[in-house]
């Protein structure tokens, strides 16, 4: 598969999530989808990020800020139910 390929797929799945979220009663914003080269270099020197090999370089990774009635969830058990369901669709999380 090529990595367009790989990006429009990806975009699927990200679409069927974030509506799996709004059907249990979640608001999504969408945060940080692509990052350069400079940076990934800079969230790893920085703690933000341990790898290089961040899959954000390849447009193949989002980050999702959950709120509920317009609060920012900062528990972690509805992004633990998202990342669940996005390991159904084929993803991984983390």
């Amino acid at each position: 598969m090529t990595l367009s390929e790989k990006q429009r797929r990806f975009q699927k799945m990200v679409a069927e999530l974030i509506s799996y979220a709004y059907e249990r009663g979640l608001e999504v914003s969408l945060g940080e989808a692509y990052r350069t080269e400079e940076q990934q270099r800079m969230y790893v020197e920085y703690g933000r990020s341990k790898t290089m090999d961040s899959r954000h370089r390849e447009r193949l990774a989002i980050d999702l800020n959950l709120f509920k009635d317009g609060a920012y969830i900062k528990d972690g058990g509805p992004y633990r139910v998202l990342g669940e369901r996005w390991e159904v669709l084929g993803g991984r999380w983390g």
